[in-house]
Parts: C-alpha cells; structure tokens; sequence
C-alpha cells in the first residue's frame, strides 16, 4: 500500500473544461474545451470501484463545476458509501450550486496560489482571488468543510505564511502543499518551476512547524515523501515484496486511481504512461480491466516503482521529493526506451538527489 494509506483515492476528471487558463494547469483546461464524460458510464464506474475497495471519490478537472450532472455523480458515491471531495478554483461557487452539490461533498477544496496578486497571475484573471473569496462566506454558511491546495514551485515558498493565516482565518479544515508537476500548461508556461529538494525540505519543514502552532485547527498535509522512509518501507511507494491474490481488490494495490476526461484509467496521477494504463472507460467494465491489469500489469508497474526504490537508496544524500511524479518519471523513461516516439510529454529525466 502506498503513501495514501487506508484512504484509497479515485480521482475522476469528469471535463477539461474551465473557465479560466491558468500557468500551471497540468489538465491544459481552459474555456474553449467541452468534452465531457459520460454520466452513465461514470456511474457504473464509480459503483465497480467501491467494489474494488475505494473509499474516496475526488472530483477535479477542469473545473468540476461546469459539469453538469456533478450532482448525481457525486450522490452515486456517496449512496456506494464513499466520501467525497471535488477540486475547484472557487469562483463559480454560486448558492445555486452549493445548493446543489454541497449536501453530497465531505470536502471542498479550493486552489489558492499566494497573495492576491499572485493567485491572480497564476490564473490569469484579475478577479481570480477576490471572486473566490467573496465564495467563501456561502461554503460557510452551508456548514460545508473546505481547504485550500497550494502548488509549490520554485520561488513561491515565500508566500506559504502567508496562505496558511489566510486559511486559518477564513476557517479551512485543511490546507495541501503540492508541487508543481512538469505536465500540461506548466511544462509550456512555467519552465524549470518544479521545486528543487531545498525548496522541499524548506516546505516540509514550514509544514511541520504549523502543525505543531495549529494542533487540530487545520490539518496540513505535503505531497512528499523522504527518501529515508521509502528505504526503510519500501512499500511506500509500491516496491514491496510478496504476491497478489486473485481477489485482491485493486484498490488494495493503487492509490490513487485516475480516470482522465478522456476515459483513460491510469495510476497515480494525470497523463501517467498508458503502457501502465487499466483501459478505457466504457470499452470494458472496471472489474474486468482491474482483474487484468493485476495479473497483466501490476508486476510491470511493480518493478518501475523498485527501480525508482533502487536509486533513492543509492542516493549519497537524504532528500524529500514528490513520489508520484518520480514514479511517473521512471515509467516515462521506460516507455521511451521501447517507443522512442511516444511520449507523455517532453519531461526531464529523473534525478534522484545525491
């Protein structure tokens, strides 16, 4: 089991459609698309993978909102007995809406990027921060728990501070810190902005300082991972030992699960290589690509994840990095050396730190 523990995650990315264009979108959402999935096949998706032992739903995009049937995508879940969360950036977070959606989320999270001034350069808008705020008192009102997901890069550190008072104040229950990922609009728009190991560490380390100021105000949680833990329970990062049972539910071996707006079902996270792929949605049921991609493709998956496991222990030097995107980088390395040609996306390749 990997780093998400018992809480086994599907991420359902339902539309790239967005109403804005922002920096560092791995998605590339903007307002020109509209493609949406399928309702039907989502719900028979969602029912499947609660069979299969997922027990959180999280709704990204795009920005979830402009899906339309999100309100009885997010009640299936819940009927099925999972918790849900969806993603937003907040501003179309009318009462209508809220009425709507907000008896079916346990946990709204809203994208925060900085001060003012720097949420609204991310998201190219200058009315990002100050329409999503003026939502907040409405999720308030409603009684319904929300966070805030920050994306660290390179050189905004300095404004964690200052989101972490905001998110206190405003009275979020959580407040994420993600590292910039070097997919969609990023690798365009923000070029050598993925966070360095000092970065890293400076942020785990602000992390753990404001859990021990907050207590139980706020959950903080960081997308990293340190190297010394994965040689310790190399299973952290699925590089375990052992076999698997035929009737081991497959939420029991991923986490999380993605299924992308193009139906693709993947590992871990957006765009991972499709040579590690569970299928399409809506070729063939969720239980029939789970039991194949057990016994076809977890030992592949599996061995990328030890290789990655080899190289942070061969490491000379101890570091924090984020295991999703290095285990994706590893796959896409991979994937290069058989097909030269097809690629996820023009990534650099994995540097363990050392």
């Amino acid at each position: 089991m990997g780093p998400t523990g018992n809480t086994r995650v599907v991420q359902i990315h339902p539309t790239r459609r967005c109403n804005l264009r922002c920096l560092h979108c791995y998605s590339s959402s903007s307002p020109d698309e509209r493609d949406m999935l399928d309702l039907k096949a989502l719900l028979a998706a969602v029912d499947e993978l609660a069979a299969e032992g997922f027990n959180w739903l999280s709704l990204s995009g795009g920005e979830p909102i402009l899906y339309r049937p999100l309100a009885q995508l997010l009640e299936r879940a819940k009927r099925e007995g999972m918790n849900t969360a969806m993603v937003s950036n907040g501003m179309l977070l009318t009462p209508k809406r809220l009425d709507e959606v907000g008896p079916h989320v346990d946990l709204l999270v809203i994208s925060l990027d900085g001060s003012p001034n720097s949420h609204n350069a991310m998201r190219g808008s200058e009315r990002a921060f100050d329409v999503m705020a003026s939502r907040l008192a409405g999720i308030r009102d409603r009684g319904i728990p929300f966070g805030f997901i920050f994306t660290l890069t390179q050189h905004n550190l300095d404004e964690l501070p200052w989101v972490a008072e905001f998110a206190v104040n405003c009275g979020a229950r959580l407040l994420q810190i993600h590292p910039l990922e070097d997919y969609g609009n990023a690798a365009q728009q923000l070029p050598g902005k993925v966070p360095d190991g000092i970065e890293a560490a400076h942020a785990w380390l602000f992390a753990q300082q404001l859990r021990e100021n907050l207590g139980e105000r706020m959950a903080v949680q960081v997308d990293l991972i340190h190297s010394e833990a994965v040689r310790q329970q190399p299973e952290l990062i699925f590089a375990g030992t052992g076999d698997v049972a035929a009737n081991t539910g497959l939420a029991d071996l991923i986490s999380p699960l993605v299924v992308e707006p193009d139906g693709w079902i993947v590992p871990l996270q957006y765009g991972f290589p499709r040579a590690h792929a569970l299928g399409r949605l809506g070729e063939n049921s969720v239980r029939d690509m789970a039991h194949r991609w057990r016994t076809d493709r977890w030992p592949a998956f599996q061995a990328i994840c030890r290789s990655l496991s080899a190289r942070v222990g061969a490491a000379a030097k101890p570091h924090f990095f984020n295991w999703y995107e290095a285990i994706a980088a590893v796959a896409e390395e991979q994937a290069r050396q058989c097909q030269p040609v097809a690629k996820r996306h023009e990534a650099p390749t994995l540097s363990i730190a050392g």
